[in-house]
């Protein structure tokens, strides 16, 4: 699992709730895991049920991982912060592969799980 150092550096800085410009912080972070060749999504709280299956298709598809960095409970500044990160981060990944790779990754994912449940998994 590789997590950018920015964005371990700032959960700590989140976690203790000191005051940063948590958002300029995100952005700066993606910015540089951009030029990196590295692309992410950073995501806290509890996951909807077709979760694992999201992350799946990101990982296998698009080389992209899905990072949470907080479970449900958060501050602002790291929710400040994962916004600020992900809207550059996933707006460089879905100008890279030419669509909205996110928004098929979920549809697909959320597909698949409602699939498997009426199979009588």
């Amino acid at each position: 699992m590789k997590v950018s150092l920015f964005t371990l550096a700032f959960c700590l800085l989140a976690y203790c709730e000191l005051e940063v410009p948590a958002k300029f912080y995100g952005q700066l972070a993606a910015d540089y895991d951009i030029t990196q060749g590295h692309y992410e999504q950073l995501t806290y709280g509890l996951p909807v049920r077709w979760h694992q299956e999201y992350v799946r298709l990101l990982r296998e598809r698009y080389g992209i991982e899905a990072h949470a960095i907080a479970g449900c409970v958060v501050t602002r500044p790291l929710i400040a912060y994962a916004a600020g990160y992900n809207k550059v981060s996933m707006k460089a990944a879905n100008r890279k592969f030419g669509r909205d790779i996110f928004r098929e990754s979920a549809n697909e994912a959320g597909r698949n799980w409602q699939a498997l449940m009426t199979s009588g998994y």
